[in-house]
């Protein structure tokens, strides 16, 4: 498959130019409409519906992807308009392809692609969205140049626009699975996010958490350690998913957080959905 693909792609791309992307959005998007398409049961069915996804497999989007950028980042200003119409008016399928090739775009040239990949991730419209975006496309550069790179992330942290928010967290909690050093730094990072309001940003801290765990579980026990018990409510979900959700492989390291979360559920004032979800904690610090 991966040889068709790239004579195929290669052949469509041949003829793009900068001044009329649509013909070559429109040839691209009737080439991955010939894939198979799978059940995308983990987005909710409006979003689908919005991001008009017909559910072509990421492994053959990104195959496409992958192709242009070949050329993409080679020639980034010509390829800005191409990008910019597959997020824009070619559903959830064209988003994913124009994210792999922006990646690509973003290595060769960060300071014209980070900012736009930001305006991007202000339309984002699912989960999946954000998290391509942050992974695919945002994640390359941070990973190659940290130290030039983490302080923007970490801006984007405190725009109003969720998605943003989730793509940010996310490629900071992602960070030390390249660069364990910054494990506490990221930690730093997600602490400020802990009281954010939205569920799909808690989501993503909490996940964040739990990866900066695989490269350091000691930094993270003691982050657990400094804010469990949460002094705000508004934590309390994320405090406890860290632990619901922890990989099996590095889940006894945190046992020793269990009396921390048992009198944190005989609190006064711990009720209802936040005694819930601290219970559930204290089942999972139990079984290990």
């Amino acid at each position: 498959m991966g040889i068709e693909i790239a004579e195929q792609v290669a052949a469509i791309i041949g003829g793009y130019t900068p001044e009329r992307p649509e013909a070559t959005a429109k040839a691209l998007r009737e080439y991955w409409l010939g894939f198979t398409p799978k059940s995308m049961g983990g987005i909710k069915a409006a979003q689908r519906e919005q991001l008009q996804a017909v559910g072509i497999p990421i492994p053959a989007l990104k195959a496409i992807g992958n192709q242009i950028a070949k050329t993409a980042r080679k020639n980034v200003s010509g390829f800005i308009p191409l990008a910019q119409l597959l997020w824009d008016r070619y559903g959830r399928e064209g988003r994913v392809v124009a994210l792999i090739f922006l990646g690509a775009m973003e290595l060769a040239e960060p300071e014209r692609v980070v900012p736009l990949l930001k305006t991007l991730c202000a339309s984002c419209i699912s989960w999946e969205d954000a998290d391509r975006l942050a992974m695919d496309a945002l994640e390359p550069i941070v990973r190659k140049h940290p130290d030039e790179w983490l302080d923007e992330m970490a801006a984007w942290l405190d725009d109003p626009n969720k998605w943003v928010r989730r793509a940010a967290i996310t490629v900071i909690g992602r960070l030390p699975m390249k660069h364990p050093a910054y494990t506490g730094r990221c930690l730093d990072f997600a602490e400020r996010l802990l009281l954010d309001s939205d569920m799909d940003v808690k989501r993503a801290v909490s996940f964040a958490i739990r990866i900066c765990a695989r490269a350091d579980a000691q930094e993270v026990y003691a982050f657990l350690e400094t804010h469990v018990p949460a002094a705000n409510p508004a934590a309390v979900w994320v405090l406890c998913d860290v632990i619901r959700s922890m990989g099996r492989a590095i889940l006894p390291a945190f046992s020793p957080l269990l009396p921390r979360y048992e009198a944190w559920c005989e609190a006064p004032g711990i009720g209802g959905q936040d005694r819930r979800s601290i219970e559930s904690a204290i089942k999972v610090l139990r079984g290990t």
